[in-house]
């Protein structure tokens, strides 16, 4: 449940458009409830031009890897290659790669070098140190084979703080001058620049915002390991899978895939020799998969992504899967919803059918126009039209969509479509839609009557069923009128818009239901939001006009509760002021205590029930 205290709507007039009964076709519009689609500002906007659907023959579920296959066979025959393409990038798989390999390197699992240190030798992954050492770069370029243990005439301290920076991606605790001459002896410039910072101490602030950060070191560390990889260097592994031949490095396969992490550390027998031949992958997910485990890149359109998100979910590639659902739910369209549906409630890609789900409940008229609309079973249009949550304007556009699914199949059964029509709320529409619909009829060779039927039905006292959404508009206390109109008084009601209803023409009224009142005697000015989607809080305000009668105190209410409870009171007594609920926490930001403008920000843990001051904002001459 969202908490708002107003909403603009803005459109421009397009010209009409009519299906073939002559009735207007639903306007493409922006949805008034908030998409579903992840805002993840990290990923590339996909364009919003795409190409007309195929159409498809009424009953027929196409096959999506095939049909989007063909997309991108159409796409490539432009001349752009797939390396060309914008790359979709995971922020955290460099963090788990290297996490990973420290975890191997622990538990000494596929070491490949020995050094000597101060005389104790250190098992380490020649790829990993690669990645950082020209020294272990000219190794690798040397062969693969088994090495006596390089001896390093180096401070011990100095080595683990170089070792530290290539497994974790920060310089380990040492003298920073022993750290140089390390950096020295191991070709590691990186590692010499991050002992050269330590030596000149803390900076300006503006100097070191300038220095890499931990995350930034390690993506720069996988980075390298991908250019050993394209380079061909030091690779000890050559995979094999649909005629495609891959030589890879065992360990960093191993540290960016957990399907070849499984498959390396297994004792079986793909885990011994220099060569494996995979029977059940295809070359295409093989080179997806490696390509993703060195560079934690996807470089795809659309279907792409859909084909790699299917690949990810088969093969266990967890970083990958959560990377492509994010940027399939952002680029959802009515077309690609539809081609979504067969394969998105497979295991694992539970989250992304959640989004489509919820797309297509907001954007059903626009979908219902789509050329494979007809593609979609009648039962998951049914569910649709049945949901409570679907958003149309007129229940009209409910209909349309149930008529146009049963155009496209006139061998629909007559208790199949009276089920699917059933769905539609026709007890909901008002007088001009009710003519529209007997205009429209029921598509042949459905029976005239069988419409008669249903409107019969609706029209039983009791019978009709409210749209109801899953975000809802609230109301909360306030300036009110006494009944008399006399004067205004704080306001106890709390409201919530459970229907938006059609009326006479175009008339449209709010059913407003009741939520527990607020404690006497009210408040105004108040602040209010939502956590977790249904509790609503309301903190500070005033429940009296005068300067004094600014409160500290928050209240809040879930639908368990039978009345609104007091949770821990504001550190600052404030009217006047946003409440802003962002990962979990409130934030009361400003505000007004009497005739004192406030410049300070607390936040609101609900898990400890306690108001931490935060900052204090800067005063504007």
């Amino acid at each position: 449940m969202s908490v708002s205290d107003s909403a603009h709507r803005s459109s421009e007039p397009l010209p009409a458009q009519k299906d073939r009964l002559g009735l207007p076709l639903p306007d493409r519009r922006t949805p008034s409830w908030p998409p579903s689609p992840d805002e993840d500002p990290g990923l590339p906007p996909f364009p919003l031009e795409e190409a007309v659907p195929r159409p498809v023959a009424p009953g027929n579920l196409p096959s999506p890897a095939l049909s989007l296959e063909e997309d991108e066979e159409e796409e490539n025959e432009d001349g752009e290659d797939a390396a060309d393409l914008e790359g979709l990038r995971s922020e955290e798989h460099p963090s788990q790669f290297f996490a990973e390999a420290q975890r191997l390197r622990e538990q000494r699992l596929l070491l490949d070098e020995e050094v000597s240190v101060g005389g104790r030798v250190y098992g380490v992954h020649r790829v990993i140190l690669a990645a950082v050492s020209s020294l272990f770069r000219n190794r690798m370029l040397g062969g693969t084979g088994p090495r006596p243990p390089l001896s390093l005439d180096v401070a011990a301290g100095a080595w683990e703080a170089a070792l530290t920076f290539a497994y974790e991606g920060f310089l380990g605790p040492a003298p920073w001058g022993d750290v140089l001459v390390a950096a020295e002896a191991l070709g590691a410039p990186r590692v010499k620049a991050a002992a050269q910072r330590r030596g000149k101490g803390a900076g300006s602030a503006r100097e070191d915002e300038k220095q890499p950060s931990q995350a930034e070191e390690l993506r720069e560390n996988l980075h390298n390991i991908e250019l050993l990889y394209k380079e061909g260097v030091g690779c000890d592994l050559e995979l094999e899978a649909g005629g495609c031949r891959l030589r890879v490095h065992r360990a960093a396969l191993a540290c960016g895939s957990e399907f070849f992490g499984a498959m390396l550390l297994s004792g079986m027998r793909e885990s011994q020799g220099t060569e494996v031949s995979l029977h059940t992958i295809s070359a295409q997910d093989l080179r997806l998969l490696v390509s993703f485990a060195y560079s934690g890149v996807v470089r795809a359109r659309w279907p792409g992504l859909l084909r790699a998100a299917q690949a990810a979910v088969q093969y266990q590639s967890s970083s990958c899967l959560a990377l492509c659902q994010r940027a399939l739910a952002r680029g959802l369209s009515p077309a690609r919803c539809l081609a979504l549906f067969p394969i998105a409630e497979a295991p694992g890609l539970e989250r992304l059918w959640s989004k489509a789900r919820h797309y297509l409940l907001t954007h059903l008229p626009a979908v219902a126009l789509c050329p494979t609309f007809p593609s979609l079973p009648s039962a998951c249009l049914a569910e649709l039209l049945d949901s409570d949550e679907l958003h149309v304007q007129e229940e009209f556009e409910a209909f349309m969509a149930a008529w146009r699914w049963l155009a496209a199949h006139p061998e629909t059964e007559e208790s199949e479509a009276k089920a699917l029509l059933r769905c539609v709320r026709f007890g909901r529409m008002s007088t001009r839609e009710l003519r529209r619909v007997r205009a429209a009829g029921l598509p042949p060779p459905l029976a005239p009557d069988l419409l008669h039927q249903l409107l019969v039905e609706a029209a039983v006292p009791g019978q009709e069923r409210r749209r109801e959404p899953d975000q809802a508009l609230v109301v909360i206390g306030g300036d009110g009128l006494r009944s008399d109109m006399a004067r205004t008084q704080p306001s106890r009601g709390v409201w919530w818009a459970r229907a938006f209803c059609c009326g006479t023409g175009l008339v449209r009224t709010v059913e407003w239901g009741r939520l527990p009142a607020l404690p006497g005697p009210g408040r105004f000015r108040h602040g209010a939001a939502s956590l977790a989607g249904s509790e609503l809080y309301v903190c500070g305000g005033q429940d009296f006009y005068s300067p004094t009668n600014t409160l500290a105190s928050t209240l809040r209410w879930d639908p368990s509760q039978e009345d609104w409870g007091e949770v821990a009171p504001l550190c600052q007594a404030r009217s006047f002021f946003p409440l802003v609920a962002l990962d979990g926490l409130l934030y009361a930001l400003g505000g007004r205590d009497g005739d004192v403008a406030l410049n300070s920000v607390e936040a609101y843990d609900p898990e400890l029930n306690v108001w931490s001051c935060l900052i204090t904002c800067p005063v504007l001459p």
